[in-house]
């Protein structure tokens, strides 16, 4: 199970594997990947280099794990169970239009286009990422277990509307994006519920 850090680098996987499929699906564009924010979206219509962003708009708790009874470890110790995360992200791939103009337009959607297949290729042919896929670059300590694997999908449970919400928060107009739900990141707790169970006890009598 993870530590506290899970969000982060798991942010940073799907970065990861999507720089290392673009080099493959791709050879020879230059792509940038980045997580990104609503508040730089305003800089990505315009800018000069094809980009992908992925944009971490809801984090929820699995529903089905939450009520999951406190785990007990082999010294008796017992501890909750981890907190079940499940990452809600937007991608958009933002393509070059430094004119406004049809032919500009076009090309620039066709790339934008280019860019939604190779993600969705990517995400459909990684969609269960395990151990050695989990990116942890930079970290002080170990981020995810020897165990731990994540789940990558295609989330068609977000609506058209809950995304165009993002866009006019952003005062955008809406740019053609995919949903994913990466999943479920247990996070370890931090404490423990109560200490090791007696298993051997002396007792002695008389005068101290």
């Amino acid at each position: 199970m993870a530590t506290w850090q899970v969000i982060e680098f798991a942010s940073q996987t799907l970065v990861r594997l999507l720089e290392r499929q673009l080099a493959v699906l791709l050879p020879g564009n230059n792509v940038d990947v980045q997580v990104a924010t609503i508040a730089l979206f305003e800089q990505f219509a315009t800018t000069d280099r094809a980009t992908i962003t992925l944009f971490l708009y809801r984090i929820i708790e699995n529903p089905e794990m939450r009520n999951s009874p406190p785990r007990v470890l082999s010294d008796g110790t017992q501890v909750r169970q981890p907190l079940p995360l499940e990452l809600c992200y937007l991608v958009t791939p933002w393509s070059v239009r430094k004119q406004e103009t049809p032919d500009v337009d076009a090309v620039a959607t066709q790339e934008e286009h280019r860019l939604l297949g190779a993600v969705l290729q990517t995400f459909y042919d990684h969609a269960e990422l395990t151990r050695s896929d989990l990116s942890e670059d930079g970290a002080a300590m170990p981020v995810w277990s020897p165990i731990d694997t994540v789940q990558v999908v295609l989330d068609s449970a977000s609506t058209y509307e809950d995304v165009l919400r993002i866009f006019d928060s952003a005062e955008l107009s809406y740019r053609m994006s995919l949903t994913y739900r990466v999943r479920v990141l247990g996070m370890e707790p931090g404490e423990t519920l109560r200490g090791a169970r007696v298993v051997d006890a002396t007792f002695t009598s008389g005068n101290v």
